[in-house]
């Protein structure tokens, strides 16, 4: 499938690309990388791209281009956060991506755990921005807080696990870590404290009381310009009463992921969170898949599947929900408002089918699904050999997986 962006780290020498970040293997090097490459390619003419580039002592710089259908290339310092967004003429989202360059690129420094550091959390406390920490497999029972700017690998999903053992605690907390990476985990176990949380409603209570595999509070950020929204891709999170939460003011991109046999997958609890939910799997999540209280979500090529409700609003705010296959939910859209559907089954890509998943933790679609050849991005993504890619979490712009 053709990608919507390829990264390249310059540097003299340049480190050896490793896994599906590209990272840079040189742990203890000392080798710098002087810039970061972002080239978005198969632009359609008409597209626009917007650009907001920060750094640590200037304003944000924003620029639109239109696009003519050549790809464009990004530079950017090792102190640089790149937040690009490609949108079609008429404003529809296409995909965005944010990058704190080095995290999400070739690191000059990688700390090991726990060949050199006992635990995540001293690998963590001890990286600068930039720089990447590598988790060998295993299972842990950490709560981890993140820093800013640094890239927390693990060395795949189904080989490195983080254990609540079922406490109410979250494993890892991104409220302080804008511009930093959570890639390569299952994450399982979390339950609720006592108090405000107990009741099954995630929206109850302020965000703040709950815990989740992933949590992640904004409500100290000042605007995701300077703070860049962090990435969490290619993890599952299987067993959580809650397995990712937003509050107040978060903004973050959510890709290639599997929630699976949570209570609660994605909630975006409270007022003004931003996310680019896309590509992900939801698969028995009992009593809601996505939960969007007042957030702009744009929700695309996702799997939704065997939920009490796939997608439940609780105000005004939507964002794009386009290209999402929705399957055995008691209701696909579920809303406290009396407002117009924010989205039709059979409009915008979005079908009521039965998937045909391969199974057996494998989610890809199986040769006879009817997704399968149904991608809704038009020429955005084709396949190699110029077919429709499928539709949902293995098709569009995003649809290029690590294997978990």
């Amino acid at each position: 499938m053709a990608t919507l962006f390829a990264l390249c780290a310059c540097a003299e020498p340049s480190p050896p690309v490793d896994e599906e970040w590209g990272e840079g293997s040189g742990s203890g090097s000392g080798e710098s990388i002087e810039s970061i490459e972002l080239t978005l390619s198969d632009l359609q003419p008409g597209w626009r791209v917007t650009t907001t580039r920060s750094t640590q002592h200037a304003s944000p710089v924003e620029s639109t281009r239109v696009s003519d259908g050549a790809p464009i290339t990004l530079s950017a310092s090792p102190t640089d956060v790149v937040v690009a967004t490609v949108t079609d003429a008429n404003g529809v989202l296409i995909v965005t991506h944010a990058m704190k360059a080095p995290c999400t690129m070739a690191a000059s420094r990688q700390l090991r755990v726990p060949s050199e550091y006992a635990t995540i959390q001293a690998a963590v406390d001890a990286a600068l921005p930039g720089e990447t920490v590598k988790v060998a497999g295993g299972t842990y029972t950490e709560s981890i807080r993140m820093r800013p700017g640094v890239c927390l690998l693990g060395s795949g999903a189904k080989h490195t696990v983080l254990d609540a053992q079922g406490e109410g605690r979250t494993l890892v907390d991104l409220t302080s870590a804008p511009g930093s990476v959570v890639s390569g985990f299952t994450l399982r176990g979390t339950s609720q404290p006592e108090g405000c949380a107990q009741p099954a409603d995630p929206f109850l209570c302020s965000g703040n009381w709950y815990r989740a595999g992933i949590y992640l509070g904004g409500e100290a950020w000042e605007d995701p310009t300077n703070d860049a929204p962090p990435i969490i891709a290619n993890n599952m999170f299987d067993g959580n009463d809650t397995g990712l939460m937003f509050y107040w003011r978060s903004s973050g991109i959510v890709r290639n992921n599997v929630f699976v046999g949570n209570r609660v997958g994605f909630v975006a609890n409270h007022f003004q969170d931003r996310a680019l939910i896309a590509n992900n799997v939801f698969v028995d999540n009992t009593e809601l898949a996505i939960g969007n209280q007042a957030a702009y979500l744009d929700i695309i090529d996702n799997i939704i599947i065997g939920s009490r409700e796939a997608i439940r609003f609780e105000y005004i705010q939507t964002g794009h929900i386009r290209c999402n296959i929705f399957w055995n939910n008691d209701v696909n859209q579920a809303d406290t408002h009396i407002v117009p559907p924010r989205f039709t089954i059979g409009s915008d890509g979005n079908v009521e089918v039965e998937p045909k998943l391969v199974g057996n933790g494998d989610y890809h679609l199986t040769p006879g699904s009817p997704g399968r050849d149904k991608g809704c991005h038009g020429n955005a993504a084709l396949e190699p050999d110029g077919s429709l890619p499928d539709i949902g979490a293995y098709g569009g712009p995003l649809a290029a997986w690590a294997d978990l």
